[in-house]
């Protein structure tokens, strides 16, 4: 994929690359800003089918290949695999390659247009309508409307807004928006909303009107984030945990598990204190063997634990209980794995998660929960497990294992 003066559009590029195949078997199996972090073909059940597919719409991304191009791709992974798909071949292929090549241009322009330099001197967007064959009639009405860069409105309404839209926004000066005669910008256009029923939840969602379901989000957002002040991202930091939003479905009784966890013995004791990062990270080297360690997870995945990385976010009071990481990584209770949105930058991660319990002694379960994103150790927290709520809290999204 090139910008407009034909040159690698780095940005839609890095998009792309962060992707992760996420078997689904709807089209609404991953719902809007989850698109940002998983790369899904409706009824594609298997890794490697996937894989494939990835590889070969990444070549139209990165280096410009047409759809025929893809539709021979396509041919072959089909026969490959003998997967048998919905819909005829033309209009498989061009939902599969079109949307995930605007929804990674799209993507890369909103990184262009957020960045400070340029929202500095074009702080203003202006929706364009694409011209599709079929023309929905709000995006028709929406062309030309000019807002503010970090107008509420995008929020929903940034493009694509549905399945073939090619609308787009572009970034403006302030003397450009006098020239197109106006002093300010437009007021956002409230078109109402209409109901959606979430088959996957069987909840009623509001959609705003002239959006598809499960568009209505700002792909650029869910995957860059919107940019806040210092003082705001500090306050949403101190929000730790409850400043996520759950966006996977999914809990430990919809997966048929009991309402505790089981309790294990520990293998380790309880360590010294640290005194400063340094002898935090020292502790943890010792735990795990090295300044790194690359685990095999018992779902099969791998993760990188990095000794330097996890000192720098573990409390210096949680020092003792590091003796205990090696058992959470080897023989945790569960691991589960689910989409959160940022509710402060409304960015999404995909995250998964290891849950453990262990009895310190007889009235102390400590709760050993670990976090990974993108295969590395991301966080790891340990709490006293008397409120069985909290523990429950964080058995959600979907469960890939659990320990027999």
């Amino acid at each position: 994929m090139a910008d407009p003066f034909g040159l690698p559009f780095d940005e839609a590029i890095a998009y792309w690359r962060q992707k992760v195949p996420i078997p689904t078997r709807r089209w609404d199996d991953l719902w809007q800003g989850a698109h940002t972090r998983g790369f899904m073909v409706a009824g594609a059940m298997r890794d490697d089918l996937l894989a494939d597919f990835q590889v070969a719409i990444g070549k139209a991304i990165e280096s410009g290949s047409t759809i025929e191009e893809f539709r021979r791709d396509f041919d072959r992974i089909v026969e490959r695999y003998g997967w048998t798909y919905n819909g005829g071949r033309g209009w498989r292929t061009r939902v599969i390659y079109q949307t995930n090549l605007d929804t990674a241009y799209q993507a890369g322009r909103y990184a262009q247009m957020t960045d400070p330099d340029v929202l500095s001197y074009r702080p203003y967007w202006r929706y364009r309508h694409g011209g599709s064959l079929n023309p929905r009639h709000q995006h028709q009405a929406w062309d030309g409307l000019v807002l503010a860069a970090d107008d509420p409105w995008w929020e929903t309404h940034y493009p694509p807004n549905g399945w073939g839209c090619s609308c787009y926004v572009e970034a403006i000066t302030k003397r450009e928006l006098q020239r197109l005669g106006k002093s300010g910008p437009d007021q956002a256009p409230d078109d109402g909303t209409y109901q959606y029923l979430d088959k996957r939840t069987g909840q009623t969602i509001e959609v705003p009107r002239g959006i598809d379901p499960g568009w209505a989000y700002n792909v650029g957002e869910a995957a860059y984030g919107r940019r806040l002040t210092d003082d705001a991202m500090a306050a949403w930091r101190a929000q730790g945990a409850a400043a996520w939003e759950q966006l996977t479905p999914g809990d430990w009784q919809s997966a048929g598990l009991p309402a505790t966890i089981p309790v294990d013995a520990p293998k380790a004791k309880l360590g010294p204190a640290a005194g400063s990062i340094d002898e935090l990270r020292q502790q943890i080297e010792t735990a795990i063997g090295g300044a790194e360690r690359l685990v095999t997870l018992p779902d099969g995945d791998r993760l990188l634990v990095n000794a330097a990385g996890l000192a720098e976010h573990l409390p210096l009071g949680r020092a003792p209980f590091v003796p205990f990481l090696p058992e959470l990584l080897d023989e945790p209770a569960e691991i589960w794995l689910a989409f959160e949105r940022h509710k402060g930058t409304g960015k999404v991660e995909l995250r998964k998660r290891l849950v453990k319990l262990v009895q310190l002694d007889r009235t102390r379960p400590l709760l050993m929960v670990a976090q990974a994103r993108k295969g590395v150790f991301e966080a790891w927290t340990m709490i006293p497990a008397r409120d069985p709520g909290y523990a429950q809290r964080q058995r959600v999204g979907r469960l890939l294992w659990k320990r027999k």
